[in-house]
């Protein structure tokens, strides 16, 4: 039998309430025909808020007190295969093309070779002036911290890197290749810098609306760490740019999507095509921006799945999770199934069933900085409409959202509705790992720093993947810039 050929196609940040086929509120062409190829999964959630730890579990089908990936320093273990490896025993080629935000000197994790580097760091050392050097004006704005102290419409890094891993996969997808091919394209958008191409920053400008909770209080410290100070006009310009970024990532989704239905045609192919995220970006809700809550903007992610045999225009209403992406590419080609995992596969769903009874939950390691040990364990547990939400060192702040009736989690039912308040607690109570998640976390960390006095011992090899190729014109302010610290 013929194995089919895959191709991942995957974002970093995109909250589908910033969509067409989802939100109604950018424009998306090519993930609408996507959805209309295909089965989208509506209630999709990534299992941990931030890029390595939600990456990680992708790959692993684990989840982060299982791995003890909760941090950007962390690295899964050489010896922990991903669903990669299994491909890779069935026959197939593994294609990176873009980033994964690996870090340290296995770089690879299951792929067979990479075609395109990476733009984040993948070391523990890379100096510091380098960066600077690299990316400008833009430096501190690729940090959680400072994102919305730049932000307009022009050049930026973000799109130049985006444009080289497509020009990448495309180059790679009009060759012959012998092997079946399972190819992973990673863009950096919609992550920021806010800074989208700047006649689609106009266009969303115009269209920007703020947020209905950008002046509600958060009800929580732990909460409470991630709101920024910023006026109306930075919260439209941010989601001004978030919308042109998307609308600039679905054109390149659209473009790989046609080279590889080429290449399969060619080949004479099954196939498979997948889209999806890492996390979401909350964008100005409650005067937040980026990841690390599980609020729905946060914690949702798109996920569309076309290809041969997977049924049309299908919407799967039913939670699932970023970990039962493997599981289920496994159980499409046929391969050996990964053992003792958390994810589940889905393959029912895509051949028009309504998918897996099961809940989706996530967990969070809260910090007060990067440089502190874990001092607050989160978690998120998604059943049916309802999303509880507590946090392990503050039991008193509990939280249970109607995410349909209340999509922006405005009004909370903990009391209102004690028999599912009870149900989805007991849910996280079953679920909860928190004294494992801490524990291995805090071994995580030691080794880090053992990791990180190694590679400077020795110096840093893998840096060579990294993607510095940016262009002096967009190491600048952009031409629209709205900015805390300039106003150009």
């Amino acid at each position: 039998m013929t194995l089919p050929d895959i191709l991942i196609f995957m974002s970093d940040q995109h909250t589908p309430y910033y969509s067409g086929f989802y939100g109604k509120n950018t424009d998306t062409p090519a993930m609408d025909q996507l959805c209309h190829d295909g089965t989208c999964f509506t209630e999709a959630y990534t299992v941990c808020p931030l890029c390595v730890p939600s990456r990680a579990s992708l790959l692993t089908g684990l989840r982060p007190a299982r791995t003890g990936i909760f941090t950007l320093d962390d690295a899964i273990p050489d010896m922990t295969p991903t669903f990669l490896h299994y491909l890779v025993e069935q026959g197939y080629e593994t294609v990176l093309a873009g980033r994964m935000h690996f870090v340290g000197a296995d770089q690879r994790h299951g792929f067979t070779k990479r075609i395109a580097g990476d733009l984040t760091t993948i070391s523990w050392n890379s100096p510091r002036e380098k960066l600077k050097k690299s990316r400008g004006v833009f430096v501190r704005s690729f940090g959680e911290a400072f994102c919305t102290q730049l932000i307009g419409g022009g050049e930026s890094p973000v799109d130049y890197y985006d444009e080289y891993v497509v020009q990448k996969a495309v180059n790679y997808l009009n060759q012959p290749h012998d092997k079946p091919q399972c190819v992973v394209v990673s863009l950096y958008a919609p992550h920021f810098p806010y800074v989208g191409p700047k006649k689609l920053y106009l266009k969303y400008r115009k269209k920007a609306i703020l947020p209905a909770s950008f002046y509600d209080p958060l009800p929580t410290p732990v909460l409470a760490r991630h709101r920024q100070d910023v006026s109306e006009e930075v919260a439209l310009g941010a989601q001004a740019a978030y919308c042109a970024m998307i609308e600039q990532l679905d054109r390149r989704l659209g473009q790989v999507r046609q080279a590889f239905q080429r290449f399969c045609e060619k080949r004479g192919t099954s196939h498979l095509f997948l889209y999806t995220s890492d996390h979401g970006d909350q964008c100005g809700d409650r005067r937040m921006f980026a990841k690390s809550t599980f609020y729905e903007k946060s914690a949702k992610i798109p996920l569309i799945i076309a290809g041969t045999n997977i049924s049309k225009n299908h919407t799967v209403d039913t939670p699932v999770s970023i970990m039962d992406i493997g599981p289920t590419l496994l159980d499409y080609t046929g391969a050996q199934k990964m053992p003792e995992i958390d994810g589940v596969s889905l393959i029912d769903a895509l051949h028009g069933g309504s998918g897996v009874n099961h809940v989706a939950y996530g967990e969070f390691l809260e910090r007060a900085d990067m440089g502190s040990p874990a001092d607050s364990y989160c978690f998120m547990v998604k059943s049916g409409v309802y999303k509880y939400m507590c946090f392990h060192d503050d039991p008193e702040h509990e939280f249970l959202f109607d995410t349909v009736a209340d999509p922006e989690e405005r009004i909370n039912l903990i009391q209102t509705l004690p028999k599912i308040a009870e149900n989805t607690r007991n849910i996280a109570h079953r679920y909860q790992m928190a004294h494992k998640a801490v524990e291995i976390q805090k071994f995580h960390a030691r080794n880090t720093k053992l990791w990180k006095a190694y590679e400077q011992a020795v110096g840093v090899s893998c840096d060579k993947e990294r993607w510095e190729d940016i262009p002096d014109s967009c190491r600048n302010y952009p031409e629209i810039c709205i900015t805390s610290e300039v106003n150009h």
